[in-house]
């Protein structure tokens, strides 16, 4: 039988002898108690871990995150990626300050099928883009 995630975050975060608050503090960058909080949720399958949150949680760990990730749930993932986001490397993410957060917000927006929002936030990524390109530009 299958692991659940809560159940393989569990076990990676008990192999590494971590407890859940400093696993916690130390993935989400936040206190003893909050992170405690958020890790027993996950672990208890309350709550369930965002792209981010994964990606911060392997790195404490010392896996990849597809580690964390039951194998449907990680094919699922990237067919879903493949098809609905795009890929942003770490190089064009620090051109565009900024830029991450809204690609982040575009993907909600479209997860909602909100075109108002999507057009709204288009717009900005438009313009940071823009602003952002002419000054890489005149610095190169």
């Amino acid at each position: 039988m299958e692991m659940t995630q809560p159940e393989i975050i569990q076990v990676l975060r008990r192999r590494t002898g971590l407890n859940q608050g400093t696993f916690g503090s130390r993935s989400f960058d936040t206190s003893f108690e909050s992170g405690r909080t958020k890790v027993k949720k996950i672990e208890l399958g309350k709550q369930i871990p965002t792209y981010e949150d994964l990606k911060k949680m392997a790195t404490v760990l010392g896996v990849s995150i597809g580690t964390l990730m039951p194998e449907t749930e990680a094919e699922a993932i990237q067919s879903v990626s493949a098809v609905e986001g795009v890929v942003l490397t770490n190089e064009v993410l620090d051109l565009y300050p900024g830029l991450e957060t809204y690609a982040e917000m575009l993907n909600n927006a479209a997860k909602l099928g909100d075109e108002e929002l999507i057009d709204y936030i288009s717009e900005k990524i438009a313009a940071l883009l823009s602003t952002e390109g002419a000054a890489v530009a005149v610095n190169q």
